[in-house]
Order: C-alpha cells, then structure tokens, then sequence
C-alpha cells in the first residue's frame, strides 16, 4: 500500500505512538496523587505546545479542529469575513450569521487584503482565514498585514502546521489545530487563542479547561499531540513533490505557481474522469484524494477548485496527492509508473471543453 493521502489523515509516528503507550490514565481533575500527576502531564503538553506555536497564548483542547473553530464562530457577534475557499467546519459554522463570503479571482488560490477591506463593515467582528488550503496547499503569506487591519482574526491553521517552520502571527485571536494531520492521533485538535478574545463553549458542564471545554480531557490524545508537536519535520518533502510533478505530463497543477505547503500537489489530469483514476489508483494499492476528506465519501466536485473558477471538466479530472515525511522516491516512481499504465490504458481524447479551459 503507497498511501499519499496525508491531509486527510497522517499514519501516526511511532514515538508518538511509544509516548501514548506510557500513559498512565487518571482523571487530572482529581485530587489524588494520580489525578495529580495527569494534570502535571496536561500542563507539560500544553507547554510544549504553546511553546512551538504561540508563545504566550493560551489552549483549550477539542476533540477536532473542526470543534475548536466551531467554539471560536460561535462565540461572535457581528459581522463576519471569510473565504468560499475555507473547510466546511467553517462554511457551516457561519451558516445563519452576519457573514461575507469572498470569492478569489479567477486561478488563483486566496483572497487579497484589497478583498478584505473592501468587504469591512462598522460592524465587522471577525476575520476567518486559512493560513493554507487542504485541498491545493496554497498558502496564505500577508497574515500580518490582515491582522494588522485591526479586526480579530481566525485562523484555520490545519494544513499548515508540520509542513513549515510556522508560528501563529502577532495579532491573530484564535488559531486551530488538529493531531492527526502531523502524525499524531485522531480525535484530538485545539484552539489556541489569546485571552481577551471572547470563547463561548459548547460543551458545558464541569470546570475543566477553565470552564470553556466540560468533560474530562483526553489525557492520551493530548499527550500524543504535544509529542507530534515536539517531533515535527519536513525537511526534503518539497523535493519529492517537485520531483512527482515534474514527471507528470498533461497536467494541470492548480496553485503551482503560488506560494504552497511543501506536501501538496492537485494535479488535474487533462480529459481523464478523476473519480475513475482515483478508484484505479485504489485497486492498485495507492491511496490519493479526490477533495478534502469531509467531501470525498461521496466524491463530491471539489467546492474550493469550482470557486477558484477552475473549469468544471479539469475539476472533475483532478486528484489531490499529499506526501508526508515517510513518504519514499521508491513510492513515488511507482505512483508514477502506475498512472503511465492506466493512462495508456484509457482511451485519451482530451475533452475540448477541457482544452480551451486549460489554454
């Protein structure tokens, strides 16, 4: 099995794996010496959390990132300034409200400040934002200038963290995280945020995590994300992708003249029907995407491609490949040797819609 399906979820590392196998579970609420030393634990993750990726802020961990932005929407009122290009954690979370959502120029793979200021109102009180795209990897450069227009700013921080050497930016309110996308275990994401930015919780309850998280915390979870945290690498991934694309002939690789993510390449396979190639892929023991993951169960057209006005023919034709650091060039020779056999074996006749979308 070749598994290049890394922003969906990533194989879980094997320290990660040993720190989570030395926990010794206790509720860290309790006041016995084990509940104790849980909590003592907890701290020591958050610390090395926080210390990696926003000094001086504060966490409040979830059960996904989709749970930590959901808790930050929530909890604004006023007008609000997004992207048709965000995670449907945060298209569905702003269903209902005040909101603005921009649509980038055509091909291209973010909105601009000039957007964002634009769509600025006296009431406007919060920015949403991915610092990169899950689906083309796409990846946001002028953070600062957006948090130094003066609104609060949230920042989906997923497909970013692990891939770079990246912390939250100065003047960004809230930012959200998930483990399991930078080898650590699922079910465990947080929100780190600073303190005057107004959370509302919804899970209610007990005390725990200063009253904005009910529940007892997810002590393996948490510890196994601050080790993934502590372990992050990505060096030498940006070549292996470079070098896939590279090899890849008839293609059209959205954002691949924009700033990306090192691990992340949608390719649009000119005429070909991308569900089908994804299912051949899949028969041959290589796992690709066909969208972000919340989508592909029902292998959906992509809601980002379509509203970067991505042509529908090569949105249809299009994988999404994403590498992580066990990803080897022996894997990718053979993805590419396994792609030059299924296209030779389709009848090739490019569509001609497709044709001129692509000149």
């Amino acid at each position: 099995m070749i598994y290049l399906d890394n922003n969906a979820t990533t194989l879980i590392d094997p320290r990660v794996e040993e720190a989570v196998s030395q926990v010794k579970l206790a509720n860290p609420s309790s006041p016995h010496r084990f509940g104790q030393r849980a909590k003592r634990v907890l701290i020591e993750a958050k610390q090395t959390i926080l210390a990696a990726v926003a000094p001086g802020r504060e966490v409040v961990f979830t059960s996904s990132a989709s749970e930590a932005l959901n808790m930050a929407i929530q909890g604004v009122d006023g007008h609000i300034v997004t992207s048709s290009l965000e995670h449907a954690a945060v298209l569905e979370s702003c269903r209902g409200k005040n909101v603005t959502i921009l649509d980038p120029a055509p091909g291209q793979g973010i909105v601009t400040i000039e957007q964002i200021k634009l769509a600025l109102r006296p009431n406007t009180a919060l920015i949403i934002l991915m610092a990169a795209n899950n689906e083309t990897g796409i990846k946001r450069e002028d953070l600062n200038e957006v948090a130094a227009l003066g609104i609060p700013l949230l920042i989906d921080g997923v497909a970013i963290l692990g891939k770079e050497e990246w912390k939250v930016p100065r003047g960004v309110v809230a930012c959200a995280f998930s483990a399991h996308k930078l080898h650590g275990p699922q079910g465990v994401g947080c929100l780190i945020y600073d303190k005057a930015f107004p959370l509302k919780p919804l899970i209610r309850g007990g005390s725990q995590q200063r009253g904005l998280r009910a529940g007892t915390e997810n002590v393996p979870g948490i510890i196994g994300f601050a080790k993934a945290v502590e372990v992050m690498q990505w060096q030498g991934i940006a070549e292996l992708r470079d070098y896939f694309e590279s090899k890849l002939t008839n293609v059209v690789i959205h954002g691949k003249d924009q700033p990306r993510v090192c691990n992340t390449s949608s390719v649009a396979f000119v005429g070909q029907d991308g569900e089908e190639l994804l299912m051949q892929l899949d028969m041959a023991g290589i796992a690709v995407s066909y969208g972000a993951a919340c989508s592909s169960a029902s292998l959906q057209l992509s809601h980002v491609l379509r509203n970067m006005g991505i042509h529908p023919d090569l949105v249809r034709s299009t994988l999404r490949f994403s590498l992580s650091r066990f990803t080897t060039k022996q894997e990718i020779d053979s993805v590419l040797n396994q792609i030059s056999k299924l296209l030779t074996m389709t009848d090739f006749t490019p569509n001609k819609l497709v044709s001129s979308a692509v000149s």
